[in-house]
């Protein structure tokens, strides 16, 4: 019974994978299996999201969005594997005009990959401001590794990172891309802590400054109050000595001639 269910799944799997080799478009979703297969290898599934929504006025979906603490990476696959196959065709039948117009059509192909990606997965700040779109193989990648504008000179791989924001990414270098990202940010993160708890530390700096001159002013005040408070003492105990010997009239004068100067709290 084991051994009849093992070569049924067998037979399931030889079935799938012709249906998924049978036509041009397949090939975009067997490069989207791979990536999901190699993404599931990379990551904890809470790491990633499938058919992710980046904009909320469209129903557009990109197929993967790399979790990066409070924003999503998008990350989609292509693989025009007919026309990277033009460009073996005229290496083999040595065809250099045919191979560069190849090269060419596959470049094209690639721009018109990340301006699309561009427009419809880019979106800060629920988004990071740049995506990978992924090769699935390393023939592929290195293809587009080495190609150059014939015109400009310029690298495809540097012109679409610079005019598209968009990186593109085989394989092997996936999980090294990743964990830079992933560093990156980390990185980032305690920079802004960084940044916050000195701002922190400058405003608490400040406001003991400030602190510390009310205390300052409290205490000028309290020495002014308790300096009043004498005063008003020493003058509440005159007062009440002359009320007391306002009772003996004798005792008046006889307090007048040896100081004058107490009946003045009367006047």
């Amino acid at each position: 019974m084991k051994k009849f269910q093992f070569l049924t799944s067998k037979l399931v799997s030889l079935i799938k994978a012709k249906i998924i080799l049978s036509g041009v478009k397949t090939y975009g979703t067997l490069a989207e299996f791979g990536l999901g297969a190699l993404l599931k290898d990379l990551l904890p599934a809470s790491q990633f999201v499938e058919n992710a929504k980046i904009k909320d006025d469209t129903s557009e979906t990109v197929e993967f969005a790399i979790k990066l603490q409070d924003v999503l990476l998008p990350i989609d696959s292509h693989w025009p594997v007919e026309k990277y196959k033009a460009i073996d065709e005229a290496y083999n039948a040595n065809n250099k005009e045919a191979q560069a117009e190849a090269r060419k059509d596959l470049a094209a192909a690639f721009k018109l990959k990340a301006k699309t990606v561009n427009s419809k997965y880019i979106a800060p700040p629920k988004s990071t401001d740049f995506a990978i779109v992924y090769v699935p193989t390393e023939g592929l990648f290195s293809e587009l590794s080495s190609y150059r504008d014939p015109k400009t000179k310029e690298l495809l791989l540097q012109e679409l990172r610079t005019k598209y924001k968009v990186t593109v990414s085989g394989p092997n270098t996936l999980s090294a891309l990743l964990q830079s990202y992933h560093l990156g940010f980390q990185t980032l993160k305690v920079q802004q802590h960084a940044t916050q708890i000195y701002s922190d530390l400058r405003n608490i700096s400040s406001r003991f400054e400030k602190h510390f001159d009310g205390i300052k002013d409290l205490r000028k005040k309290l020495e002014q109050a308790m300096s009043a408070t004498d005063g008003f003492g020493r003058d509440a105990r005159s007062i009440m000595n002359t009320l007391g010997n306002i009772k003996d009239p004798e005792q008046v004068t006889d307090s007048l001639k040896e100081n004058p100067e107490k009946i003045k709290v009367l006047k």
